[in-house]
Parts: C-alpha cells; sequence; structure tokens
C-alpha cells in the first residue's frame, strides 16, 4: 500500500471545516477541557466549548454559569474571577459541579486576562484522573504498584530514601551512569529550579510515609530538559515500618507540551494530536474508523489510510479481543469512558499490546456524535511485567538474605525474632543462640579470604544439620552466626549447642587443607531474659563474650552478673579515653643486654596504666581496649614521643626498642607518626628499632609491608616480636629483612627443663645465625636460662634477672652508669607484669 499522511473525514469543503473544527472541539471535549470568556463590565460568560456539565448558555450571565457549580465553591470562584478582572494577573482555582445524583465533578480552571474587564478561563474536567489515581493508591500492591503506576522507569529506595535500583531507560535518558544515580546522586540531572521543591516533596513523603507524586524536569543526554511526574509507594513490614519504596517516573513532556498549547490557542490542537506519543483515532456513532493521526499511522504501521478508512474498528483486532472491543464501542456509544488493555498487531504483524481507551464525543446537542480511541502501546510493559515482579522479590531476597550461605541475614533474623515475640507462649519460651566461631581469623588470614569463605559455607551447612524447620538460623556478618530456637525448657536449647559445638570441633577440609576450628555460644532466654530482640540478641552477646574470655569452644547461659562484668569493660573503655588527658599513663624502660659482652645495649619502652579508678591495669588488658576503641593511634604516638624524648638523653651507643600495635598499621599514618616523633626529640633514626608482631603482616598486607620499608629507608630497624607463636613466622622471614628476632617469653620461661622449649629456642638462634640477624631472649629470670642461652649462640637478653622496667629517671641513671650491666642478686623468678 502507498503511504499517506494523517486521514481525515470526506465531506464537502465547508462542511468538512465544520466538521473538521466541530472533531476537535469534540475532542478537546472528550479529554475534559473547556475555554470560556467572562467581561465584568456585562457580566456575561461566552463559552468557546463547555466541558462543565451542563453550563450556561452563550452570553449568559455569570450567575447562571455559577448556579451550575457546587453551592460551596460558587463565591470563591466569583471572587477570583473579579479579583482577575480587577488585577490583570494569570491564576489558577479549582472547583466542584453540582451533585448529579451521587456524582460530584472535580475541575481545575487557569485565568489569564484578555483586556480590560476581560478574563479567559480554561477548565479541565479532573474527575477522571482523580478517580483513578485514587483507586490505584487503595487497590493495588506494592509489586503491582512498581508496574502499574508507570511503565516506564521503575525505581527502588530504602527507607532513607536512598536510590538502590532503577529501571535502564533512566541510563538511556540521562548523562549519569549506575553509580552517579544511585544514593541522591539522581538529583544531579534535575533542573536547578526543580530540585529544591522535588527533595522537599521527597522529605515529606519519607517523613510521613505518605505517597509521593511530584513532577520536575530532567536534563537528557542532548542538554534538552523533559517534563517528568515521579510517583512512589511505601512497602511496610508486618509492624507497620516502611521497608522500600517502590516508584515509577513518567514521561509528561508531550502531556505538558500539548496543555501549555491549549492554553496559548485552540489553534495548536491539530499539532497536539501530531507531537502525541499516543495514536489517536475517531470513529462515527457506529463504530467505523474515520481519523488517525500521524503517530498513530506510525504507530500502527499503517501504510494506506485511506485503504482502512471507514472499516469496523473491532476489525483491526484478533478474533478473541474482538468482544472486549465491542463492549467498550457499545459503552462509548452510551456516553461512558472505557479503559482496556488489549493485544493487538500492528498492520504489518507486529505483535503489541495497547492501553486502549475509548470515550465518547458530543455534538452541541450532547448527543454522542462520534467516539474517540486513544490507543498506547505498553508492550514493553506488558513483557517486562512479570520480570519486574520477579526482580523485586529477588531484591527482597538478596536485602534478607546473606550472599555467601544463603543463609537469613540480621535484618530477616530481627524481623523473625519480632513477630515470634508477639505472640509469645509463656510456657512455650524461646532460646536465642549466638554463635562466634573460635580461630577463624586465623584460618582466613593464614589461607586468604576464598578459604575463609569456603569455610564459612561449610560451618553453614554443619549448623544447618543441627537444627529442625522450626528454627531459624542466620549470619548476622563475618563469623557470627544466631539461631533462634522454639523449646519447652533450658536443656533443649544447651542440648543443641552441644551439638553444634560437636559438629564445628571435626575438621574441615578447605582447598587441600585440614582446618580445625571450634566455636562459642552465648545463649539468652525469653521471656525470662528480655522480651525484645535487641535485648536477647544482647544478653547472648554478653554471654558469648564470657566464653570467648574463657578460652572458647563451650556455651554458657547469660547471667545477670554477666551483664555487670560487660558495662564494667565498656566503663574501662571510656576511663582509658581519659587516662591520657588525666597523666594516668606512663612509659616504662627495660634494659636490653648483650649476653656474650655483659653490656647494656639499650632499652625497650613498655607502657604502664595507673588509673585513679581500676588502679595498675596489665597491658595485656588496656592494650587490646585501646585497639577496640580506637584508642591505640593517639596512645602510641604519645609512646613513640615519651620514648624517642628519653631515649635522645641517654648515651648515643644504647638503642630504643617500641612496640607497634597491628591496629597502628591499619590506620595507614604510622610512618607520620614515626618520623614526627624522630624530628621533635632529635632522635637519630639508626637508634629506634621497631618490634612488630607476625600479625601485621597477615594476608600479604601490601600497605603494612610498604610501611615497613619505607622505614627502613630512613634508617630504622625493625624486629619480629613473639617469634614462634603464629602458624607461619618462617614465612614473614621471607617477606622483610628484619633487623632481630625476638624469642617470645613462653619459650624461655620453660628453659633449660623442658625439652621441646629448648630444641625451639635452639632452632630460632640457629635461623638467626643463618640469616645474619641478631636473636633477643625475652623474659629471662634465672641463671640458668641465661647460661643456656649463651651457650647456643643467643645475641641479647632482657628480664627480671637484670632489671625489672625501670621509670625514665632510673633508666637514665642506668644507662649513664656505665656500659656493663649486672644481673640481680638473688636471681629469682619474677615475673613480667
Amino acid at each position: 500500500m502507498g503511504n499517506t499522511g494523517t486521514g481525515s473525514i470526506g465531506m464537502t469543503p465547508r462542511r468538512g471545516a465544520a466538521a473538521a473544527a466541530e472533531t476537535l472541539r469534540q475532542i478537546t471535549n472528550a479529554t475534559g477541557i473547556s475555554v470560556w470568556t467572562w467581561n465584568a463590565a456585562t457580566d456575561r460568560v461566552h463559552p468557546s466549548h463547555n466541558a462543565v456539565r451542563g453550563a450556561a448558555p452563550e452570553g449568559a450571565p455569570l450567575a447562571a454559569m455559577l448556579a451550575r457549580l457546587h453551592t460551596a465553591d460558587r463565591a470563591r470562584v466569583r471572587r477570583h474571577l473579579k479579583a482577575a478582572a480587577r488585577s490583570g494577573k494569570s491564576g489558577a482555582f479549582r472547583f466542584r459541579s453540582a451533585p448529579e445524583g451521587e456524582i460530584v465533578r472535580q475541575y481545575n480552571a487557569t485565568h489569564f486576562p484578555l483586556g480590560p474587564d476581560e478574563v479567559q478561563v480554561i477548565v479541565e474536567d479532573v474527575t477522571r484522573t482523580t478517580a483513578a489515581e485514587q483507586a490505584l493508591r487503595e487497590s493495588e500492591d506494592h509489586y503491582r504498584t512498581a508496574v502499574d503506576l508507570n511503565p516506564e522507569v521503575l525505581w527502588l529506595a530504602d527507607p532513607d530514601g536512598s536510590i538502590i535500583e532503577f529501571g535502564p531507560r533512566w541510563l538511556e535518558m540521562v548523562e549519569l551512569n549506575r553509580e552517579q544515580t544511585l544514593g541522591q546522586g539522581w538529583a544531579n540531572a534535575l533542573h536547578p529550579d526543580d530540585l529544591a521543591p522535588t527533595i522537599a516533596e521527597w522529605t515529606r513523603s519519607l517523613q510521613s510515609g505518605a505517597p509521593l507524586d511530584v513532577t520536575y524536569r530532567v536534563r537528557l543526554r542532548t542538554g534538552d530538559y523533559r517534563w517528568m511526574r515521579a510517583r512512589a509507594q511505601a512497602r511496610r513490614d508486618k509492624l507497620g515500618r516502611i521497608v522500600r519504596w517502590y516508584g515509577t517516573l513518567e514521561d509528561i513532556h508531550d502531556r505538558r507540551v500539548a496543555e501549555a498549547a491549549l492554553r496559548e490557542s485552540e489553534a495548536f490542537a491539530r499539532s497536539i494530536l501530531e507531537a502525541s506519543t499516543m495514536a489517536i483515532e475517531v470513529l462515527d456513532v457506529a463504530g467505523h474508523l474515520i481519523f488517525m493521526n500521524g503517530p498513530g499511522i506510525r504507530i500502527m504501521e499503517v501504510d494506506d489510510f485511506e485503504a482502512i478508512k471507514g472499516l469496523p474498528f473491532d476489525a483491526f483486532w484478533p478474533e478473541d479481543e474482538r468482544p472486549a472491543i465491542r463492549t467498550a464501542i457499545a459503552a462509548a456509544q452510551r456516553g461512558e469512558t472505557v479503559r482496556l488493555t488489549v493485544f493487538g498487531p500492528t498492520a504489518k504483524g507486529l505483535p503489541r499490546w495497547w492501553d486502549l481507551s475509548l470515550s465518547p464525543i458530543r455534538d452541541g446537542d450532547g448527543e454522542v456524535a462520534r467516539l474517540l480511541a486513544l490507543s498506547r502501546d505498553v508492550t514493553e510493559a506488558k513483557q517486562n511485567e512479570a520480570e519486574v515482579a520477579a526482580g523485586a522479590r529477588r531484591l527482597d531476597y538478596l536485602a534478607r538474605h546473606d550472599a555467601l550461605t544463603g543463609l537469613p541475614n540480621r535484618m530477616h533474623f530481627q524481623e523473625s525474632m519480632d513477630a515470634a515475640l508477639l505472640g509469645l507462649d509463656p510456657l512455650r519460651p524461646l532460646a536465642v543462640l549466638s554463635i562466634d566461631l573460635d580461630d577463624f581469623k586465623l584460618v582466613n588470614d593464614t589461607l586468604g579470604h576464598l578459604a575463609g569463605d569456603a569455610l564459612l559455607r561449610q560451618v553453614a551447612g554443619r549448623l544447618n544439620g543441627c537444627i529442625t524447620a522450626r528454627d531459624l538460623l542466620a549470619r548476622l556478618g563475618g563469623d557470627e552466626f544466631a539461631l533462634l530456637v522454639p523449646v519447652t525448657e533450658p536443656q533443649e536449647a544447651a542440648e543443641t549447642a552441644q551439638a553444634i559445638l560437636a559438629a564445628l570441633t571435626e575438621p574441615f577440609e578447605i582447598e587441600g587443607e585440614t582446618v580445625s576450628i571450634g566455636a562459642s555460644i552465648g545463649i539468652a532466654m525469653a521471656p525470662r531474659d528480655g522480651a525484645s530482640a535487641e535485648s536477647l540478641l544482647q544478653y547472648a552477646d554478653v554471654a558469648l563474650y564470657r566464653v570467648k574470655g574463657e578460652k572458647g569452644r563451650d556455651f554458657r547461659f547469660f547471667e545477670p552478673a554477666m551483664d555487670q562484668a560487660l558495662r564494667e569493660r565498656r566503663e574501662m573503655k571510656r576511663e582509658l579515653s581519659l587516662a591520657l588527658g588525666r597523666g594516668e599513663l606512663s612509659v616504662v624502660y627495660q634494659p636490653q643486654i648483650d649476653i656474650a659482652s655483659n653490656r647494656l645495649t639499650g632499652f625497650e619502652a613498655l607502657l604502664r596504666w595507673d588509673s585513679a579508678t581500676h588502679g595498675s591495669v596489665p597491658p595485656m588488658v588496656f592494650i587490646p581496649l585501646a585497639e577496640e576503641s580506637g584508642l591505640i593511634e593517639t596512645i602510641g604516638a604519645f609512646v613513640l614521643q615519651q620514648a624517642c624524648a628519653a631515649a635522645a638523653g641517654w648515651p648515643e651507643a644504647l638503642s630504643l626498642a617500641v612496640n607497634l600495635s597491628p591496629a597502628q598499621f591499619r590506620h595507614r599514618a604510622v610512618v607520620r607518626t614515626v618520623t614526627d616523633a624522630l624530628e621533635r626529640t632529635g632522635l637519630a633514626p639508626h637508634r629506634l628499632e621497631l618490634e612488630i608482631t607476625e600479625s601485621v603482616l597477615f594476608d600479604e598486607n601490601v600497605e603494612a609491608l610498604a610501611a615497613l620499608q619505607q622505614l627502613h629507608q630512613l634508617g630504622i630497624r625493625v624486629a619480629l616480636d613473639d617469634f614462634g607463636t603464629g602458624y607461619s613466622s618462617l614465612s614473614y622471614l621471607r617477606r622483610f629483612a628484619f633487623d632481630k628476632i625476638k624469642i617470645d617469653r613462653s619459650f624461655v620461661s620453660d628453659l633449660p627443663g623442658a625439652e621441646d622449649s629448648a630444641a625451639i629456642v635452639r632452632a630460632i638462634i640457629g635461623l638467626g645465625r643463618s640469616l645474619k640477624t641478631r636473636v633477643t631472649a625475652e623474659g629471662v629470670e634465672t641463671w640458668e636460662q641465661l647460661l643456656m642461652l649463651r651457650a647456643e649462640g643467643c645475641n641479647e637478653a632482657q628480664g627480671y634477672l637484670f632489671s625489672r622496667p625501670l621509670p625514665q629517671a632510673e633508666a637514665q641513671a642506668f644507662a649513664e652508669a656505665g656500659p656493663l650491666a649486672r644481673p640481680q642478686a638473688d636471681g629469682s623468678r619474677q615475673r613480667h607484669a
């Protein structure tokens, strides 16, 4: 068929023009828009088209027009018009029609000045739109909302309003990429004038939970702006809390352009039709096609409109859809408006889905003269509808489950606990088990994160084998798991814990390696220990901490005294945060002796805390607290500053050893901290020795290794402390050229009697000799230990045999006394505090 333009209604020229004008008026009438003029001087109304049902005739007084309005709105509308005539300004207002039975129609009106005492009013019937939107909000569930609000751009937001997912058409429209859009980044695409009011509306919805409905302009890739309408609905959980926002973004630019054009002049009516993205068809009263706009011809893939003009409208649809089309046509012939979704191929056979609306076009006498059909292509939305719903369900699943193990996550676990606690039967208590793996970090650090992930999956499998279908197992994060168990008595919870401990004691095979771990379990009972999910998890964790403090691999029920211990630990953390300012922290110095010459070579700086509240607190207690609370960086800098200042006053031959925590390397400022201390005190870099444990280099820590190398290049020496106590000490000697190896006191304390300790010490000294690295033995407290170390060729020693850790003044005197040091006369085994 040959290509033609827009179809037209065949009549004589004069009648054809009148009919075309009439058709355009009927189209305007069908869309609910009318224009009328009021002259304030004559108080006469001159309507051009009337969508206000039962409006007054041409030239009627304003009172006759107002008589058709709702009684409560008449005085207000008259005031608006009089004010408009006086001011000559544009404006808008809303009003209602007088009731027709139980129906009250809703109208939006916009007025413009035409001249002195003359006002033009454009009225839009919004009854159907308002009713449809209200019905949509009340009837559709959260998944259907995501689809049916608008099929073009779907989006999801978390309860705080951050965008977490959106449809692909957004990226096709704007210059932002996915990462730039997520969170609050989408707002960067808004017109500057629309940004503040849009954010304000969104904020009001987030705070109140009310649906969002806002319009704004979006900047396209071309640089142009298009009007969009954003709508969103909140989804709530069983407790009424918002868990997700489902929204759509609709392109309403064509509609806005059409409305603007209609307000300016009726002459733009046909251009509006041609600018529409919908197919607009006009049927005669019998239901035969007599007109189709240009976009409709293109959308429907019609090559020759004249070839199909005059055919019954239902003939264009498949057989199984025709009954619904005929029913809709019959309803429109009776004066009703019908909307339905139907399937129908284009003229060239392309399968498409359509959102079809059929409504009457009335003549001047109010009789149905023609029918208006509006067809919008919703194929993509229809095809994606199931995928969108499935995607929403998938997003909800991912939000509530752990990706690594597939177990419920913390949010899912707490929601389930909340639901279980709401209807809790005191005769059927609940047990909450907090499960933490022992030695998981060691496995993760030595074998790598992939092996750690594999271990967690196997652990999840074994835990599932210890529970029943009524129990709920969750992974809360890291190596933390939780279990919710309905029981009749606490003994059942104890039996479950014992089964878990036994299951996790069995070795695991991970990437060809045999790995052994254990678990610590804390148990809280509801309602005995608490009635909220938060308190029960907290008390289960408190019991867990008690097990951890007792070397782990066991379970404990929560007891109120445990909570007191946890509060005391928190209080000690708080006291530690104040200790530096109160002057409670001090540095002491333990001499280091060259064994062969009995010569003093330097001191190791050790931190002490003399708390006004807790007394003398051992380092093994407060150093972990400093690492947990993040105070270690500040305290570490204090120790370096104090120790370097003290060492600067010692003889040049003496060195200073300072311990660095692995946590200080995680803060990435360790190099700056060390160099600042040297610059401020004037201590030469070669006199400073930094002691680290092998955990600093766990898991091939590239940043820590780079920091050590940078310090080494400055001339600072580095010692490997507590050598031999880890899994892979030898591998760290290969990664970094240490200046010294320190034998841990746990091996020295058993000398010379324990053969295994003697063998280990002998091997470490031999290793140092082979690597040309000095070896220092810690914790030397007896002559027998010293004599054995000397016989094996150990280079240095420190311990109570020579001296206890000394305050700064005593250390200064010790350093100035001379090069030789003498062991204490009694040689007693004094333990290092």
